[in-house]
């Protein structure tokens, strides 16, 4: 059964429920099962969970759809991601076929996760014979946020790419590609298709073990999803370590890479 939500003009009520919510599950849970318990509205939740983050009361953690946990000297837990996109149909697909439902996932749910203050999100594989720097330059995803947050002055950019694989394509090698965007970019992500089942052949296991010790190692980020347009099966199973590329690899990164629209909203953010 779903609780009656408090008025809304009632922030501190909200904040109260949504503790106890997050506490009746051990401290720890995912923004799907938080808001559908809740009986809130997207918007609603979303905006009492983001004034809990900034208060320190919560913690963002990963996991499928994203989650939340209680800080320490607090006896609560994450939440998780809301429904996204629909599903592509089939458990194989191709990685081209990829690329529009995850990046439609990054451009909604993931950002509104991710709590981004502005963001563009560019599928930048398709860019034929363009020239982009050499052999594992051109990423399959390109995603430029801009963030602030509210105990640090100033705005914070970020430039982060996503290596895609469809299951036939799953191979260490991910790695390494998408360690060579980090040259230019502030994070890194390899994202991997795995449909419901196929994670419990061995080799495929053994595969994904491999290439989460090899991101750790890196500090890539890694997400394993079962279907590419439901955040709700997205496992964020490692959070990309964050760097400061040279200024001047950035630019030309920005320039060679991404769309002239979208250079020029980049451009708007700081103005």
């Amino acid at each position: 059964m779903e609780n009656e939500v408090a008025p809304t003009n009632d922030l501190a009520a909200l904040e109260a429920e949504f503790l106890r919510k997050v506490r009746e599950k051990g401290g720890h849970a995912g923004n799907v099962t938080l808001q559908r318990e809740l009986g809130w509205s997207k918007d609603q939740y979303w905006i009492i969970r983001d004034r809990l983050v900034d208060s320190g009361h919560l913690e963002l953690g990963r996991g499928k759809g994203g989650s939340v946990s209680l800080v320490p000297q607090i006896p609560s837990a994450p939440a998780q991601g809301q429904p996204a996109a629909t599903p592509l149909q089939g458990n194989v697909v191709t990685e081209s076929e990829l690329y529009m439902p995850v990046a439609e996932v990054l451009r909604k749910d993931w950002a509104r996760d991710m709590r981004f203050r502005s963001h563009v999100v560019e599928v930048t594989a398709r860019q034929g014979r363009k020239d982009t720097g050499g052999t594992w330059t051109r990423p399959d995803i390109v995603v430029a946020a801009l963030r602030v947050f509210p105990h640090v002055p100033g705005k914070f950019f970020d430039l982060i790419t996503f290596e895609l694989k469809s299951l036939d394509g799953i191979d260490i090698t991910a790695v390494y590609e998408a360690l060579s965007h980090r040259r230019a970019a502030t994070q890194a992500y390899v994202w991997l298709h795995i449909p419901s089942g196929a994670s419990e052949d061995e080799d495929t296991s053994a595969t994904l073990e491999r290439i989460a010790d090899e991101s750790r190692r890196h500090g890539v980020g890694l997400i394993v999803a079962g279907e590419p347009g439901n955040y709700e099966s997205w496992d964020i199973q490692i959070r990309a370590a964050r760097f400061e590329p040279d200024p001047e690899f950035l630019n030309e990164f920005i320039a060679q890479q991404l769309s002239p629209l979208a250079r020029d909203e980049l451009a708007q953010w700081f103005r």
